[in-house]
């Protein structure tokens, strides 16, 4: 299951000078260089027809994937046409069907909370859904991008107009703050820092329900598409457009990592075996792969071919890699083997 050669590369000089000066900045409107080269609104790139899965077992679901949120060794595949959340449990490449969950047409991307809950936004609330497939709807919250729950089970909201609203466990507000153009993600870290990304204008931003405005905000590369959580006080985005991945910390966010990867990355996620280990699918090429962060560079670790159009990606907790397909050929699960590093 691995492939070709390891490859390894640095930060560039210019760009940590870049992101010093503008995380040294005192407040939102301030701290974004115009003159940077980025163009935001980052989507998965079309995928190649021709495709081979290497190793593993793939497995069909109803309609197309468009996110997977692993909770220990069960995986939630949200699914499209029909509007579902397919639970399944996941033993070594093997799917066992548990759970259908229907949920709203106008449904956002489902994603983990911090207390063992999936979260789906949708037009007028959130659904919060058990790994054993027992839903909750919020409703009446207005209008919701993005959502996230934090560890003691209080609920975080974004919306299209780049507000994030910290509400408590039912959904009652607590307080809002601005200064994003909208809110497309919404991450929270172990250590309970928050994190929103704005993907119209690849902006990543610390959140802290104490100010008013969001800050400070960092450009993520030349068009982020998904950011995801890497454990204590850190996280991972895909540059779409830019073909690198960038590593953050979230208190406050600052750039501490960005190097090449395949074309067009968008889904992440950490390896939950290890503390360094993060994939990343390519739907430019069909793959994902695998990267160790460990010596602050980057190296190539796995390169793996999979389903026609990767847009989803999860990691179970004993490390089956699932890998969901937007154009409906399913779930590609591998038990991946890593290269050991050169040198």
């Amino acid at each position: 299951m691995t492939r070709r050669v390891l490859r390894r590369s640095g930060v560039p000089a210019a760009l940590l000078a870049l992101v010093v000066g503008l995380s040294g900045c005192s407040s939102a409107s301030d701290q974004l260089d115009e003159t940077q080269l980025a163009q935001g609104n980052a989507a998965p790139a079309e995928s190649p027809q021709v495709y081979e899965p290497e190793g593993g077992e793939v497995v069909s679901v109803p309609g197309t994937v468009r996110a997977l949120v692993a909770v220990g060794d069960r995986v939630a595949a949200q699914t499209t046409s029909p509007s579902t959340l397919e639970i399944g449990r996941v033993e070594g490449t093997r799917w066992i069907p548990e759970e259908t969950v229907e949920l709203p047409d106008d449904v956002g991307a489902a994603t983990a909370g911090d207390d063992g809950s999936i979260v789906v936004p949708f037009a007028d609330g959130v659904v919060l859904v058990t790994p054993e497939g027992e839903s909750r709807t919020l409703s009446g919250l207005g209008p919701v991008s993005a959502a996230a729950v934090t560890p003691e089970g209080d609920l975080i909201t974004g919306t299209e107009t780049g507000e994030v609203v910290f509400r408590d466990a039912e959904g009652v507000e607590k307080s809002r703050l601005a200064g994003l153009t909208t809110v497309s993600e919404i991450a929270v870290a172990p250590d309970g820092s928050v994190t929103a990304l704005s993907r119209p204008d690849t902006v990543v931003a610390s959140v802290d329900p104490a100010e008013e405005v969001a800050g400070p905000l960092l450009r993520a590369g030349r068009g982020a598409g998904m950011i995801g959580d890497l454990g204590e006080g850190s996280l991972v985005a895909s540059d779409t457009v830019g073909g690198t991945l960038l590593v953050y910390s979230t208190s406050p966010v600052r750039l501490h990592q960005q190097f090449p990867v395949a074309p067009a990355p968008w889904a992440v996620a950490q390896d939950s075996s290890s503390d360094s280990i993060v994939w990343v699918t390519s739907t430019a090429t069909n793959t994902v792969q695998a990267y160790d962060l460990g010596d602050g560079i980057g190296v190539l670790r796995a390169d793996i071919p999979t389903v026609r159009q990767p847009d989803a990606l999860a990691v179970t907790e004993s490390g089956t890699v699932v890998v969901g397909s937007g154009d409906g050929a399913g779930l590609h699960l591998i038990r991946p083997t890593l290269t050991d590093p050169a040198g």
